[in-house]
């Protein structure tokens, strides 16, 4: 009985490890990662694969299949750079921006992850509301901040560092019009290996 376990879990993997390839091979053939509907019905299907625990370990995985997961990561943050730049830039056709951040499909993830971003911070630093907090890589799209500002640490500066000065012309705009968010959440144009006293302030 154990070794049939054992078989169909082998089965499992090389299925998963064949479809999630799959995927990779349609992604990368695509002209553009911009949201559409290939590429959003290829990552929710990329989404589904992933999502049961699979006991996969990757340093085992042969030399082609690691260097196809390696490339198929840069393809998925690629994709989420231009998920968060479309968003962002219809969000910021409104005026006032935020009164519509639900549209954002993911949304209420972020505010899951903003709760438990804080309940985290909160266990691990001697002031649960600190002066200051940085960001860093933080997008057209920093949803992360916008919560934490906006639900949990509401009277903290917020810098969001990030290197392309179009995604913080698309971050600005979204708090622009929110009297508190605007003052509080401060946009830097810079590359993090750049920045030496600004940090520790």
């Amino acid at each position: 009985m154990g070794s049939l376990g054992s078989l169909n879990q082998d089965q499992d993997q090389e299925l998963l490890i064949k479809n999630v390839c799959e995927i990779y091979n349609s992604l990368s053939t695509l002209e553009s990662l911009k949201p559409s509907k290939d590429v959003d019905t290829l990552f929710t299907q990329l989404v589904h694969s992933c999502i049961p625990p699979s006991p996969i370990d990757v340093t085992k995985l042969s030399a082609k299949v690691q260097e196809i997961r390696s490339k198929l990561i840069r393809l998925c943050g690629e994709a989420e750079g231009h998920l968060e730049s479309h968003f962002s830039t219809l969000l910021g056709s409104y005026e006032i921006p935020l009164d519509h951040i639900n549209i954002f499909p993911y949304y209420t993830n972020y505010i899951k992850l903003g709760r438990l971003e804080y309940t985290i911070l909160s266990n691990y630093i001697a002031n649960p509301n600190p002066n200051h907090i940085a960001f860093i890589g933080s997008g057209p799209l920093p949803l992360t901040s916008v919560v934490l500002a906006s639900n949990h640490l509401r009277t903290t500066t917020f810098h969001n560092y990030d290197i392309n000065p179009l995604a913080n012309a698309l971050a600005r705009n979204l708090v622009a019009a929110d009297d508190d968010l605007s003052k509080r959440m401060i946009f830097h144009d810079t590359d993090i290996m750049d920045v030496t006293n600004g940090l520790s302030d």
